[in-house]
């Protein structure tokens, strides 16, 4: 098997495992409209407010909006305006769509790099010593510390898609021209 045959299937298999995690992650939206809705309940017909169900819910949809970033890249179901696309020769499009994958790895490695900074930025004080950003809130959770970490995370998930999309799509014009 050759290196560019394993890095195809390195890839499809990638794009679609983190699909699957995305239509799990989904299911946090649930438990969100439920928690949501025990807010509703505990507040207006028992006047007796939560102090803690807006923090989590904003602290989970951060998270599944931030995943779901990775699974559409994925899935190639991101934003794409294809109608201008489609205007040009096949062999432009396929340079347009190695054009955007380009774009997408540099962009994603400046974004990495932020994401990095402020990733450490929330989990270690200027001395050095690992500490936690939290809220601030009353219940001064580290949910800060845990999103900045998570979005280094997912850019670096895209970050390495986005090298084996371009791997894959030089391979599909190298496969037309042995055709």
């Amino acid at each position: 098997m050759s290196l560019s045959h394993s890095l195809f299937r390195l890839c499809d298999t990638l794009d679609q495992l983190f699909i699957k995690i995305g239509y799990y992650v989904s299911y946090l939206f649930l438990f969100i409209v439920a928690i949501g809705f025990y807010e509703v309940v505990a507040r207006y017909l028992f006047s007796s407010p939560t102090i803690w169900v807006h923090e989590v819910t904003t602290f989970l949809v951060s998270l599944s909006l931030l995943y779901g970033g990775v699974a559409c890249y994925a899935n190639n179901k991101h934003i794409a305006m294809i109608f201008i696309r489609e205007q040009f020769s096949p062999k432009v499009r396929w340079i347009l769509a190695l054009l955007v994958e380009f774009l997408v790895f540099i962009f994603f490695i400046l974004l990495s790099y932020g994401a990095y900074l402020s990733a450490i930025e929330a989990l270690f004080t200027p001395m050095g010593t690992f500490k936690m950003q939290t809220s601030g809130t009353v219940l001064d959770m580290p949910f800060p510390a845990i999103e900045k970490t998570f979005f280094f995370i997912s850019c670096l998930m895209v970050l390495f898609l986005s090298v084996l999309h371009i791997f894959r799509h030089i391979r599909s014009k190298n496969q037309e021209v042995k055709s």
